[in-house]
């Protein structure tokens, strides 16, 4: 008789135990069917045993049938899953519902799936940082290396970017690697397919190809690896690039780390040296105390545009090219709120502040997407006095639109479909002579398209303002992004609006991310925060849930900070995971399926 540990995808950490079917011949990574409460799921075996579990005051259920001729999950995929489930404290089962294509999660007929399932792994680990402004220059010194280490896989924080990068490969190795697709279904099914029966020579993707299952890595390429899209916004929160790093350690490949600036981790670790300052009248600080004041009916507050912002973008114009307009806030108004209370409308779902989007008569949450009907009354005190707060990129559009001249284009991002070679080169067509486009830092992206003389910050502080640790390091990402990223970046020109212009993060600017680093990590260090300490961010699935999670924790010695708002938000600043994670994994048991599961989110960096 041999028993199996089951890992059943869900949010619970805990397998499960069952008795093996006789004769059945079972590997870790495999799939089986297995009775869960009255019904049956699939399940991913984590290993055999021949002994039963200590504790035999139950009666254990059979298990099987085994639905695959072989583990879907290779041992060293299954091994990264498993430290992925411990590092981001979501459970394996998590994982494996984010790492695989869906299929695999719901059908029961057999898999038969072609070629080797894993090669033995590489040499020793190593790791190269690869730092430099100019995408071109990186890029070539980073093919250069995936041609001499292959098999590989390169991430990028977006899928554009990794198309770029495709076609920027030289042919011979081009036409051996595979464009890891965006979106699932079919295609996904057949990358996952083709890629672990060897028949590409590299991956490049954005972050979801991390989970490509190529048999071997000799090397890993993670570009702009400090850029917030390699973490997930959605349960589970993840990061590629730091499941990048783990793979890599496991193949005994090398690491490529590179990007535009370093994140603080990466910083810390390796030190790289920044080369190539900015030229002399490439940034410029404006007072936006001195702007004229846009104004929007129903909203209060301005959207100040000043002299040199609107000259800068003149001159764009006059020689036939783009000028970005960036506000870090979508819709009508970042908010709306009671003129008689005071209170925000908040999101139902998370709890953060809903956004008004005026042209399609509703909200938007600023931090979930969740939509909601805009309210007839405030939904605290029932006042019927409901005004916007803080002008947004709609009603910065209004002014974009009667700046530039009727013949030229103005266009808001989030309106534009830029997915396809179709819609991007539409968009490149209608900009051939210039135009302005609004957007957030999202509009960055359309660098690598258009030939982009001028990007502007309606309000730079805005960022750093927000209530997050790394919200520095945020702003001066995008400002720095704004001046090196893809075309017309030689002669580009930065205009910052800002309260305080010229002081603080955005000095560094000026003499680059050494100077940026250097102060930012120290006032970290004495704060304990990231990437000197872990900050989870908790959120509970109820009031009582969230007052018994942190007795638990404040027994096991640590300090919830409990801001409030949201109400079922709390967080925690730890050194290590381990004991975290054993104080908390009582509160992922299967026995807890009908109460509910926290939320958390690591940050790492």
């Amino acid at each position: 008789m041999s028993f199996c540990d089951v890992i059943v995808p869900g949010p619970w950490w805990n397998s499960l135990t069952y008795e093996l079917p006789a004769n059945e011949s079972a590997l870790p990574g495999s799939r089986i069917s297995v009775p869960v409460g009255r019904g049956r799921r699939i399940g991913w075996i984590e290993g055999v045993t021949s002994a039963p579990p200590a504790d035999g005051k139950f009666v254990l259920r059979k298990a099987g049938p085994i639905l695959d001729p072989a583990p879907l999950l290779a041992p060293r995929m299954l091994s990264l899953l498993q430290w992925g489930g411990k590092t981001f404290l979501c459970g394996t089962g998590e994982m494996i519902q984010t790492a695989l294509p869906g299929p695999f999660l719901s059908k029961k007929t057999p898999v038969d799936l072609p070629g080797p399932q894993e090669r033995p792994a590489g040499g020793e680990y190593r790791e190269f940082p690869l730092y430099l402004q100019n995408d071109g220059e990186r890029w070539a010194r980073a093919s250069a290396e995936l041609e001499e280490n292959t098999p590989f896989l390169a991430l990028f924080p977006e899928q554009t970017s990794a198309e770029a990068f495709h076609a920027f490969l030289p042919l011979s190795l081009r036409e051996k690697t595979l464009l890891w697709p965006s979106t699932g279904g079919a295609a996904l099914l057949k990358a996952w397919r083709t890629a672990r029966g060897g028949e590409w020579t590299g991956v490049v993707g954005g972050p979801g190809a991390v989970f490509a299952p190529l048999p071997a890595l000799s090397c890993i390429f993670v570009d702009e690896e400090s850029s917030g899209g390699y973490r997930s916004y959605k349960w589970p929160y993840l990061h590629s690039r730091t499941l990048a790093g783990r793979r890599a350690r496991l193949e005994g490949a090398l690491l490529l780390l590179g990007g535009r600036i370093p994140s603080s981790r990466l910083y810390l670790r390796c030190r790289p040296k920044f080369q190539n300052p900015p030229r002399r009248g490439m940034v410029k600080f404006v007072d936006m105390k001195k702007g004229i004041a846009s104004e929007s009916p129903g909203v209060s507050g301005t959207l100040p545009l000043t002299a040199p912002f609107l000259e800068e973008t003149q001159k764009c114009l006059e020689q036939g090219r783009t000028a970005l307009w960036l506000l870090d806030r979508k819709g009508y108004a970042g908010e709306v709120a009671c003129e008689e209370c005071g209170n925000p409308v908040w999101c139902k779902a998370c709890g953060s502040v809903m956004a008004w989007e005026e042209r399609k008569g509703r909200l938007r949450c600023s931090s979930c997407g969740a939509l909601a009907p805009l309210p007839e009354v405030c939904p605290i005190c029932r006042g019927v006095l409901l005004r916007g707060k803080r002008p947004g990129l709609e009603a910065l559009y209004t002014a974009a639109r009667s700046t530039a001249p009727s013949d030229l284009p103005v266009l808001l991002k989030e309106d534009q479909n830029i997915r396809g070679k179709k819609n991007r080169r539409a968009l490149k067509a209608s900009f051939s002579k210039g135009g302005i486009v609004a957007g957030t830092r999202s509009v960055l992206s359309l660098c690598d398209l258009l030939d982009v003389g001028f990007a502007g910050w309606i309000d730079a502080d805005a960022e750093a303002r927000r209530v997050a640790f790394q919200a520095k390091f945020t702003a001066y990402s995008m400002a720095w992004e704004s001046l090196w990223r893809g075309n017309g970046k030689e002669d580009r020109v930065l205009v910052l609006q800002s309260r305080r212009p010229g002081s603080g993060w955005q000095k560094a600017l000026l003499s680059g991310w050494e100077v940026f680093w250097r102060q930012e990590l120290k006032e970290r260090k004495e704060l304990d925060l990231p990437p000197f300490f872990f900050l989870l961010e908790v959120k509970a699935p109820s009031q009582e849930s969230k007052e018994s999670i942190m007795a638990a924790l404040e027994k096991g010695g640590l300090v919830p900070m409990d801001p409030g708002d949201p109400a079922l938000r709390f967080w925690i600043s730890v050194k290590s995971l381990a004991g975290v994670a054993e104080m908390l994994a009582p509160f992922y048991s299967i026995g807890n399926s009908t109460a509910g599961f926290p939320e958390i989110s690591v940050w790492i960096d």
